[in-house]
């Protein structure tokens, strides 16, 4: 018997036994983007069913707009500066604890932030925002949740 098919049978999942925690982690990654997305479909749905507020924004409506811009500016270099070399040191050595769990904190900060934009549109749809606005800053919130997401290490 090989080498490769004793391993194989003393570990009948496939996965190498150093990737457990990597895969567990990158796992529920996942499962929280998907969650997140659940977020923004429930601040979405919730605000159609509210209906309109009465307008009381009137023309101060770039304002909510202008900070969900910095958010997703502030998500993106968040990413670039901690998630990503945190994610290099993770491919290069996975038995890296403090790697794993700055990649995994991070991670989800940077999701959270993505979903704080709909929360966002969600606040415009109440106060009474134009209905493109609103349905533009969920579909935004939505694609940088996918965009920004856990990448496999």
């Amino acid at each position: 018997m090989s080498r490769y098919s004793a391993k194989l049978q003393s570990n009948p999942s496939g996965v190498p036994t150093a990737l457990e925690p990597v895969q567990k982690a990158y796992n529920g990654l996942r499962g929280t983007q998907r969650s997140l997305l659940l977020v923004i479909v429930f601040c979405a749905a919730f605000g159609f069913t509210m209906g309109r507020g009465a307008g009381s924004l009137g023309s101060r409506t770039y304002l909510p707009v202008i900070f969900a811009t910095t958010l997703l500016t502030f998500a993106y270099t968040l990413r670039n500066s901690s998630v990503l070399p945190s994610l290099g040191e993770l491919r290069r050595n996975p038995h890296n604890d403090v790697a794993l769990a700055r990649w995994r904190r991070n991670s989800v900060i940077v999701m959270s932030l993505c979903a704080a934009v709909a929360l966002l549109g969600l606040a415009l749809q109440l106060f009474g925002a134009a209905l493109p606005i609103v349905v533009a800053v969920y579909a935004i919130a939505a694609v940088y949740l996918f965009l920004l997401g856990p990448i496999r290490p």
